[in-house]
């Protein structure tokens, strides 16, 4: 039986939309926002999500709140389910199907709990849906077929990041701060990734030393929390007379400075799925991770990846060599396919 929302709510329903996890996958959430708030424009739409998370959808122009739960201790998270219960939410849909977001469904006390009638949790929801006749594949897929089948149209589904004018702002500064003048043009090389999922970081340093002296392009260097290690090995690895700028900073900050790089090259990760979502062009490596299921989906994306026999595995069938720190089928991936992957996505770096 078809659940169609907006026959059963009223016009300024208050929605509750539960996303936990990742970055990558609220990265996914957010291509339902806009066609959720287009189908019903009057109700206030309320995402929740991890702090780490928080800055993905804090400037969406369709989320009318965001909520942000923190894995802190029992008296805060108890605050913030208290403050859960209180809001008396019409609808709350959990799209994270994991036991807190099925809880936190349940506590919503909302006249509609929605979720997935395969989740392991679906006995806290009244409301099941069952989306499996779409074949989702994909994990937007996933996001999409569920919201779909609220009778919510959703046509050429795609995640979108909004950068603001606060962001670049203090982009600017954080890089002026740096010595690095933000109206000279750059690349990003974000060479941050687990141990067995790394690339050599010499193949790195040859991408920046190729943009540097071929175009005089200027090289920033960023990595996520606990990575900055791994940027200092880079760094040793760099010829001298390439300069570079280094920047750790927080989430909104970083997809700002990333908003106006003329490109990106980094692992698959959250910060990939983000900096695919704004658009900036990208060049994303893929080792022992599954590319066709976890790609970037942005237009201006391609991806660096090798087969060999032993592809796709997992952490039962990976050899000792790659959990050394060299995994085979990174280390087939030469600093000069990134270079031609970069110039198919960028002409102006074309050999003219």
């Amino acid at each position: 039986m078809e659940f169609h929302i907006k026959d059963h709510i009223k016009p300024d329903a208050k929605i509750l939309l539960i996303k936990l996890r990742s970055i990558g996958d609220v990265v996914y959430n957010t291509a339902v926002y806009t066609p959720i708030k287009r189908h019903l424009p009057n109700a206030k739409l309320t995402v929740l999500v991890e702090s780490a998370s928080f800055d993905i959808v804090n400037n969406h122009p369709d989320v009318d709140e965001v909520l942000c739960f923190e894995k802190s201790s029992f008296l805060k998270q108890a605050k913030f389910y208290l403050k859960l219960i209180v809001k008396q939410y019409d609808v709350a849909i959990d799209m994270h199907e994991g036991t807190r977001g099925a809880i936190m469904c349940f506590l919503s006390r909302a006249r509609f709990k929605i979720g997935n009638i395969f989740a392991k949790r679906s006995f806290l929801y009244n409301t099941k849906i069952n989306f499996s006749d779409l074949n989702p594949k994909l994990p937007i897929d996933y996001q999409v077929a569920l919201i779909s089948k609220l009778g919510i149209p959703i046509k050429n589904p795609k995640p979108i990041i909004h950068v603001s004018d606060a962001w670049l702002k203090r982009a600017n500064e954080l890089l002026i701060s740096k010595n690095y003048d933000p109206k000279k043009p750059y690349c990003i090389i974000h060479p941050g990734a687990r141990k067995y999922d790394q690339w050599q970081f010499e193949k790195f340093a040859k991408i920046a030393e190729y943009f540097f002296i071929r175009f005089n392009l200027g090289i920033i260097l960023t990595c996520g929390p606990g990575q900055s290690d791994q940027v200092e090995r880079l760094t040793q690895c760099l010829a001298k007379e390439v300069p570079y700028t280094f920047v750790s900073t927080e989430l909104s900050v970083l997809l700002g400075i990333t908003a106006t790089a003329k490109f990106v090259v980094c692992h698959n990760g959250g910060y990939m799925h983000a900096a695919s979502a704004i658009g900036v062009p990208l060049t994303a490596l893929f080792g022992l991770t599954d590319y066709r299921i976890w790609k970037p989906i942005g237009e201006t994306s391609s991806v660096m990846h090798k087969y060999i026999d032993c592809w796709p595995c997992n952490s039962k069938t990976m050899k000792q060599v790659c959990w050394n720190g060299k995994p085979e089928c990174k280390e087939l991936i030469s600093a000069q396919d990134v270079v031609d992957s970069i110039k198919k996505l960028c002409p102006e770096f074309s050999d003219k």
